[in-house]
């Protein structure tokens, strides 16, 4: 994180003598930044209107559009300015900061602002004459990183926190070591400013080398000379139409590398990674999960290489168990037997755990290790009286030994934290340490983009995605689209509280609490903490409920909560605006609020931000104020836990009390009711001073709740009362059990990434990501669900409840990963930036298509080509025994089980003297080593029930395996064993261990959800082929209608072609819109209602195929397509071709109704006309191959032959598509 504020200071500094004291609510910093926003319009067009400086500082390209930023100057400077300034981006703050300043002494103000608004006009101020050479110094260089010093804490007594209670150790001078070497910020890397050639011929010598030093080091040969053979590199050729071969890559700044799935891009980036350790540069490579980073590392470890995995400090913990259950599961039953080198990367030891005394009754947490929050306690010195020393006594020598005041007082302690001295040499802290000089870096994208560089090492605080471009030769991303999407979701998480099923988090959580308790015998409540974080899920569980009943059977109610989303502020908000409406400088009502109203959850420090004080306020605004900060107190207390506060706001908290506990609901309406009357004494809209609009000739009276203080009206605000009250109650104490959950963690035996409050946002890339096009929101969402989706007989819908953040365009830091090493002021432009995958260029999929131009394609030889271009797909569908096709995906709850155990008993069962569907499928199979078949569905849950099923089938006993996550919790029974005489469970295999499922000569079939096995997992046999011969999909792979990431996907997907001039779907530009709107502020207005109209139409749609308009079903058959060919590609590794079944019907509707016995009941048309994905698949790749079409009548000329060469293997085989049944 850059320091945003340190520009700023002596300035304000020279104003704070002479700063009116009928200003003192404002600071100083205010009238520096907005006339630093000021400064920058003039220097960029002196003729804009200053309201639209918010505009540049957003991350859009509105000065592009406007014709503003022309030149690569300009842009860094608009850069360094969203550095410094990226708090003010929001519309509101940014005029509400304009009008603050406007009121402010003319004498201490540089700037003059026109009244009605238009450019402002630079005077000479009488204080601080020299601040405009300050403003052009601040815009000239990035801004320093912010730094923290971090000292050593001496050998003695130290305090520390330990489960938010006082701890102490004792540090003896043994253990006090050299601070360590840090990381070189200074340096810029070698190949900075210049582009990089890679010649082919001197990877195939790296690859000779790898193999030499894999042969003399004992290691099995990863034959890389072979591997580096079998791949061929194509370029863009200069026309712009096609790609021709090259031996030479060539890298300068970001390159977009795809290729065909299976093509060698893991060995492409294994092979750079060597040849730039060889050189001496340094490469950084992104891969999925920390499994593969382990291997990766250790790998390169065995070359001789200096290489170190980027992980994340708050999730070693589960790594490293994953990495216990997964050597467990091969048959290493005791922990002794668990030595793998992976464990010193994962290390969880805290050496001065030894040191804290008999006292510590047990072994320090890992999360309670005091690393960098020592407090030394100050030694006192010897007492004299007018210098003459006083003895000292051995009860106070004892007590001053052990860390105790004197006399009963507390010890005094240094205010700072302190580093842990042992820090240099600790165990827990080797990975972090040798990053320092490691070549090769091996990463996951939440690693990089969350986990900082500790303060040990730099006192610069930065996040090691940042470090990264700032070291690196050569950034490596893997699965491009994959980190796309994580990218997304880091900067949009959510959390889906309740849902009908078994995923509902709330509901997940309750039930797992009680157990632990009714198990242990309620004996953790005895801990304080775990008795607060039970209490506090407690109370979540009865206000969730609550909310619930009201959002199920008020309709009215709902629809005031928004669809879009809601919170106790957005509810209170609405409601004070329609008691008390505020009037805007111009005389004119406010109507409704402004959505986006957080930031980053800390956009309230403002930098000295006070409310305007507006000219002509009207008589109600004194009383607003009142019930205002009633409000807000109590929206920050609401049950009452820091009271007492004012009289209004303890009646509040009663009455949200009242709302929880009682059971009289017409006697608990009645108390809100006398609430509302206190609340609404002075509102205009009651007393008179204001007349609401009379219907006009023609039009219908008005419906009497809607008319001002009638009873129906007031008997509405009453409800909307109650609705704001219980939901500042769930979120209040939704916090707590977030801020809890460690304290509770052990003792209930709660997984910490079962925590999903609690991920937030980096705040260290607001200056680099483009805010949420729709305003950056917080709060929760209700979404009534499909009627079709529920358990029949239901008379109300119930829905989902999720909470969420949006807080910037995630996949736009993908695509900003050059300019986030960069400083021209210091001459350093950046890393080389490699983004791989197979399926990053995907049409119009919202999910997978990275928007960097495609330059280069990697694909296998020719004859590995003509092998895969030999993949067949074919159709199972299987009936009921009524001649119903039988379909998984969509499937209601309540039957999902049943069509499922349908399709596997079907597909399993033989019938005397046949065989089974599942062996015949086998049988076609024509290499013997391939002979293993994958079952795909829809979750781990259905993995395990229809591998049980097949297990207990007296054919495929032994013969089943389930994939089972690295997370779950497993008895490691081996394959048959049986916990009972009558069931059998199939064995399951860790997803971390599914590169080795060949070494497994019984196994003939995974089970497997869908996704687990879409991308990551080179799943090969001792031919170095892909281990399975043939793939069933049992489900669709269709994400979950009510998924909220669905949206930002697709909202984000829609920015990111909007800015860059791509149509949406009513044929509008970006450039078109600032271009039409008058200024500035009107194009960053028009701008956010085009975004928010987008998301709220994204919100409200119905993700199910059958209801999507043409265009979102050609983005959906994209998004589908890319996980179908990422799945088959895991069967097509070694240039071989696959077998692909689709068994559910939901894939082609018209199809498995035509093939249905002919006596079938007949049944609705829509069924029978739904083509389904697999003839949408088709469909949309076929234009790239239809000769008759001209390249250039394509977005992009190249398209054509770039879907050619990555989809051409796919087209083929659906073209070819046949009924197996």
């Amino acid at each position: 994180m850059r320091n945003s504020s340190e520009w700023y200071q002596p300035l304000a500094k020279a104003l704070e003598p002479v700063w009116p004291q009928e200003h003192q609510d404002v600071n100083p910093s205010l009238l520096c930044q907005v006339e630093l926003g000021l400064y920058l319009m003039e220097t960029l067009d002196p003729s804009r209107d200053a309201r639209g400086v918010y505009t540049l500082l957003g991350g859009y390209p509105f000065a592009v559009a406007a014709g503003l930023v022309t030149t690569p100057a300009q842009r860094d400077r608009l850069d360094v300015a969203r550095h410094l300034l990226w708090k003010l981006r929001r519309r509101r703050m940014w005029h509400q900061c304009l009008e603050t300043y406007a009121q402010l002494p003319e004498r201490l103000r540089g700037y003059r602002l026109p009244e009605e608004g238009g450019p402002v006009r630079r005077v000479e101020p009488t204080v601080a004459g020299d601040r405009f050479g300050r403003f052009e110094r601040a815009l000239s260089r990035l801004p320093d990183f912010d730094r923290r010093l971090l000292p050593a804490a001496p050998a003695g007594q130290a305090r520390f926190t330990e489960r938010h209670r006082p701890a102490s150790v004792t540090i003896p001078e043994q253990l006090c070591f050299p601070p360590p070497a840090g990381h070189d910020l200074g340096r810029v890397p070698g190949t900075a400013g210049r582009p990089l050639d890679i010649p082919l011929a001197e990877l195939a010598e790296t690859a000779r080398w790898m193999e030499e030093a894999e042969i003399a080091g004992g290691l099995p040969s990863g034959k890389w000379m072979r591997r580096l053979k079998d791949l061929q590199l194509d370029v863009l050729s200069a026309d712009g139409l096609h790609f021709e071969q090259t031996t030479t890559l060539r890298l300068d700044q970001l390159l977009h590398l795809v290729g065909m799935v299976g093509a060698g891009k893991s060995t492409l980036m294994n092979l750079i990674a060597v040849w730039g350790a060889r050189k001496g540069l340094r490469t950084t490579l992104v891969v999925g999960d920390v499994a593969e980073q382990l291997a990766l590392v250790g790998h390169f470890r065995d070359l001789g290489l200096k290489a170190a995995p980027v992980i994340g400090g708050t999730t070693r913990e589960q790594h490293a168990s994953r990495l216990h259950r997964r050597l467990a599961a091969r048959g290493q039953a005791s922990l002794l037997q668990h030595d793998d080198p992976a464990f010193d990367d994962l290390s969880t030891v805290c050496v001065l755990d030894a040191q804290r005394g008999l006292e510590a009754a047990e072994p320090l947490r890992y999360l309670d290790a005091p690393c960098a929050e020592l407090r030394p306690v100050k030694t006192p010195g010897p007492i004299a009286v007018e210098d003459i020393p006083m003895p000292v006594y051995r009860h106070d020598e004892s007590a001053r030994q052990k860390g105790e005041g004197v006399g009963g007082r507390e010890p005094e302690t240094s205010r700072s934290d302190h580093g842990c001295p042992v820090w240099s040499v600790c165990p827990r802290h080797a990975t972090d340490r040798e990053l320092v000089d490691a070549l090769i870096w091996v990463a996951n994208p939440a690693s990089l983009l969350q986990s900082a560089v500790p303060n040990h090492l730099n006192a610069e605080r930065l996040r090691h995605l940042e470090l990264a471009c700032l070291r690196s030769d050569i950034v490596i991303v893997d699965e491009a689209d994959r980190v796309q999407m994580q990218l997304d979701t880091a900067f949009a998480p959510s959390a889906t509280l309740i849902v009908r099923g078994p995923e509902s988090w709330l509901d997940r959580l309750g039930i797992h609490k009680i157990d632990e308790l009714a198990r242990q015998g309620r004996l953790p409540l005895s801990a304080r903490d775990v008795e607060r974080w039970s209490a506090s899920l407690d109370l979540v569980h009865i206000a969730a409920n609550r909310l619930y009943r009201r959002l199920i059977t008020e309709d009215d109610l709902r629809e005031w909560a928004d669809i879009e989303y809601f919170s106790a502020w957005t509810l209170q908000e609405k409601l004070i605006n329609e008691w008390y409406p505020r009037p805007h400088v111009d005389g004119s009502v406010l109507d409704g609020i402004s959505s986006d109203t957080e930031v980053y959850d800390s956009d309230g420090d403002s930098d000295g931000l006070a409310s305007p004080r507006i000219p002509g306020m009207e008589a109600w605004d004194a009383r607003r104020s009142e019930v205002t900060q009633a409000l807000d107190v109590f929206r920050d207390d609401p049950l009452g836990d820091r009271g007492p506060h004012g009289e209004l706001t303890d009646t509040l908290i009663r009455r949200a009390g009242d709302l929880l506990h009682n059971l009289d609901q017409a006697a608990t309406s009645q108390r809100v009711r006398s609430v509302l009357d206190v609340l609404l004494t002075g509102s205009p809209i009651l007393d008179g001073s204001l007349q609401q609009e009379v219907p006009g000739p023609g039009k219908p009276d008005r419906d009497p709740v809607d008319t001002w203080g009638t009873e129906p009206w007031l008997e509405r605000a009453t409800r909307r009362l109650e609705f704001t009250l219980v939901l500042a109650a769930l979120h209040q104490r939704l916090e707590r059990v977030t801020f809890l959950w460690p304290q509770a963690e052990a003792a209930l035996h709660l997984d910490t990434a079962d925590n999903e409050l609690s991920r937030r946002p980096p705040l260290d890339y607001a200056p680099v990501v483009p805010e949420a096009p729709m305003g950056n929101v917080l709060g929760f969402q209700y979404l009534p669900e499909d009627p079709e989706r529920g358990p029949e007989g239901d008379e109300h819908r119930s829905g989902t409840l999720r909470f969420f953040r949006c807080a910037g365009v995630g996949r736009e830091l993908l695509l900003t990963l050059p300019a986030l090493g960069a400083d021209p002021a210091a001459g350093r432009p950046g890393p080389h930036v490699v983004l791989m995958s197979g399926t990053s260029w995907a049409g119009t999929s919202t999910r997978a298509h990275v928007m960097a131009p495609v330059k280069a394609i990697l694909k296998p030889h020719q004859t590995a080509v003509d092998s895969i271009r030999q993949t067949r797909f074919s159709t199972l569908f299987l009936y009921d025994g009524e001649g119903t096709p039988l379909t998984l995906s969509g499937a209601k709850l309540d039957i999902r089980e049943r069509v499922l155990a349908q399709m596997v008993t079907q597909l399993g069962k033989s019938a005397p003297g046949s065989t089974s569907l599942l062996d015949r499928e086998l049988r076609q199979i024509e290499d013997g080593e391939r002979r293993r078949a994958l079952v795909l569905v829809g979750s781990y849950h259905d993995a395990r029930t229809a591998a049980d099923l097949l297990e207990r089938m007296p054919r495929w006993r032994g013969k089943v395996r389930v994939l089972a996550s690295d997370k779950a919790e497993l008895d490691h029974t081996g394959p048959g064993d049986s916990a009972t005489d009558d069931f059998t469970s199939a064995s399951a295999v860790r997803r971390g261990d599914l590169a080795a499922f060949a070494k497994d000569e019984d196994a003939e079939v995974l089970v497997a959800p869908l996704m687990a096995i879409e991308r990551g997992h080179n799943i090969l046999n001792q031919s170095h082929k892909a281990a399975f011969g043939t793939v069933l999909f049992l489900a669709r792979p269709h994400p979950r209608p009510d998924d909220l990431s669905l949206a930002v996907f697709a909202v984000n997907d829609w920015v990111t072609r909007f800015v860059r001039d791509q149509p949406d779907p009513e044929a509008r530009t970006f450039g078109k819109l600032v271009a039409d709107a008058a200024d500035l502020d009107a194009a960053g207005l028009g701008f956010r209602l085009a975004a928010r109209k987008e998301w709220r139409r994204l919100l409200s749609r119905r993700y199910i195929y059958s209801r999507l308009s043409d265009a979102e079903k050609t983005s959906f058959a994209w998004d589908q397509l890319v996980t179908i060919w990422q799945v088959i590609g895991r069967l097509v590794r070694g240039g071989v071709p696959a077998r692909v079944v689709f068994v559910d019907a939901a894939f082609a509707p018209a199809l498995a109704e035509a093939g249905a016995p002919p006596a079938a009941a007949t049944r609705s048309g829509r069924r029978r006309n739904d083509d389904g994905l697999l003839i949408k698949l088709r469909d949309v790749l076929a234009p790239y191959f239809d000769d008759e079409t001209a390249p250039e009548s394509f977005p992009d000329p190249a398209d054509p032959a770039l879907v050619r060469t990555l989809y051409h293997p796919l087209y083929d085989a659906l073209c070819g598509l046949s009924a197996g049944n």
